[in-house]
């Protein structure tokens, strides 16, 4: 028998009626909130909307019809813009109406409830996303009751800028991706794989710490603007690269090091790029704008690099003179991409200025910045050697920026405004990244340190020569085909 009874029977009795009580009062409490909600039906073009589109320059008419407004209500019904920013991006007009002059068109039911209707224009200013919502008012500014928020986007007009900016990033990223592959030295990534710890270190670095580092800034800058948030975790997840093989040269870090890094990072990207955006860039965005995002597009994106990285190798494999020729242009071609992002693609997307703010600031010098630090105190906890670190630490802050960029312009295209915002951030990273290897730079140059023998070397980056061969070079003693314009140039250094 229960050490209880009887009273275990007044307890469960007495639960019983708690739960039921709450349960009712819970229902109660929800009803409330929604008799003390305007129920709202938009309606554009003869057709019903749950939200509102328009482009920059363009206006609509919308026909709103409140279905449960108080037979005795009066007051002022009053349209007001969310905007989640600083930035107008829609017009509103009429934006306020005196209840007095809007006639009550049917009645749901009689003498309690009737149905509102009226219209006002909307009108595009500036892209983006905003929300709006109709507000009974009593007048004197005491809301009385409220609809839920609409979701505004506002979309620019199709321009013929836009459509060469994208065909030419696609083909710009193609041919860079198959001098890459002319580039790879398969030879020198055996090598430096043979001891694989500082590699391992800087993928660690580079595909765990660099996304996670991302989703969290992002989380904290940008959780009421998933769109920026959405491009600052695909920047944090794109491989290295982006010079960071010069800057490595210049600052005294490990070549080979660096060029494996490199190779290793782009590899990675076809399977670390995709399984960090389906992991938690559907975390991102989840509802409002877009239902379905397409994130399988921009993951088959980075894997269809493959395909002219792929036929980079091929010639590199059966063409070797064809090889050293495409190589000779990839760092040309590297700069061209770079420049044509930064000059044509700044005019084509002068409005991204426009969104510059202390976020976004914040965000592209806490991506590579912390990077930098981060790979740095890793590789001093690993006991690497300074050379080491130096690579680590540039190739871990470093990000492909441009990548990122043609990934978000190409596969975001057809979710506008989505592509155009979220391009934002990259280009955010990208201007802040060499600010603190300039400064290093220069203090380094400063110091005065005695001239290495390396002093020729800059002919082993320009030829992507490995670090170990760009020391025999003074001595123009390599018998390699690749190397035969570098031991030239050395020949003449040294007359």
């Amino acid at each position: 028998m229960c050490p209880l009874y009887p009273v275990h029977l007044v307890l469960m009795y007495g639960g019983l009626i708690l739960c039921v009580w709450l349960a009712g009062l819970g229902t109660v409490v929800s009803a409330a909130a929604r008799a003390s909600t305007l129920q709202v039906r938009l309606r554009v073009n003869d057709s019903l909307v749950t939200d509102l589109s328009v482009q920059e320059g363009e206006e609509k008419q919308v026909t709103y019809y409140i279905d449960n407004l108080p037979a005795d209500a009066v007051g002022e019904l009053v349209i007001k813009d969310l905007q989640p920013d600083t930035l107008d991006h829609i017009c509103i007009a009429p934006d306020q109406f005196s209840l007095s002059d809007e006639p009550t068109k049917g009645t749901l039911e009689p003498a309690e409830n009737g149905t509102l209707e009226g219209s006002f224009n909307v009108s595009g200013k500036f892209l983006g996303f905003t929300k709006i919502k109709l507000v009974l008012s009593n007048g004197s500014d005491q809301e009385l009751m409220e609809s839920e928020p609409v979701n505004v986007k506002v979309q620019r007009g199709h321009r013929v800028l836009d459509v060469i900016f994208i065909h030419v990033i696609i083909a710009l990223i193609f041919v860079v991706y198959i001098n890459l592959g002319c580039a790879i030295d398969l030879k020198v990534i055996k090598n430096t794989l043979r001891r694989p710890v500082a590699p391992a270190i800087g993928l660690a670095s580079q595909y765990l710490f660099m996304p996670l580092l991302s989703y969290g800034v992002g989380y904290g800058l940008f959780y009421d603007t998933p769109e920026m948030w959405l491009g600052l975790f695909l920047t944090g997840c794109s491989p290295g690269g982006g010079g960071s093989n010069m800057w490595t040269y210049l600052l005294g870090g490990s070549l080979d090091l660096s060029v494996t890094m490199t190779f290793i990072s782009s590899l990675g990207a076809f399977v670390a790029l995709p399984l960090w955006i389906y992991a938690l860039a559907r975390t991102i965005i989840q509802d409002g704008y877009y239902s379905k995002l397409p994130y399988k597009n921009i993951a088959m994106m980075v894997v269809g690099l493959v395909l002219p990285l792929s036929i980079g190798l091929l010639i590199k494999r059966y063409s070797p003179r064809m090889a050293a020729t495409l190589k000779r242009c990839l760092k040309p071609l590297s700069l061209i991409f770079i420049v044509f992002i930064m000059t044509f693609g700044v005019y084509a997307n002068f409005y991204i200025f426009s969104f510059f703010d202390w976020k976004v600031a914040v965000s592209g010098m806490l991506l590579p910045w912390v990077g930098f630090l981060f790979g740095a105190v890793f590789a001093l906890l690993s006991r690497r050697t300074w050379e080491e670190v130096i690579a680590i630490s540039i190739e871990t802050g470093v990000q492909q920026t441009g990548l990122a960029i043609g990934i978000l312009k190409v596969a975001l295209q057809k979710y506008a405004p989505l592509g155009d915002i979220t391009m934002v951030i990259p280009v955010a990273v990208a201007t802040m990244t060499p600010i603190p290897l300039t400064i290093a730079y220069i203090v380094k140059r400063c110091r005065k340190q005695p001239e290495s023998p390396a002093k020729y070397n800059i002919d082993c980056i320009e030829n992507d020569i490995a670090e170990k061969d760009c020391f025999q070079i003074p001595s123009c003693d390599s018998t390699t085909p690749l190397h035969k314009d570098a031991n030239d140039n050395c020949k003449a250094a040294i007359a």
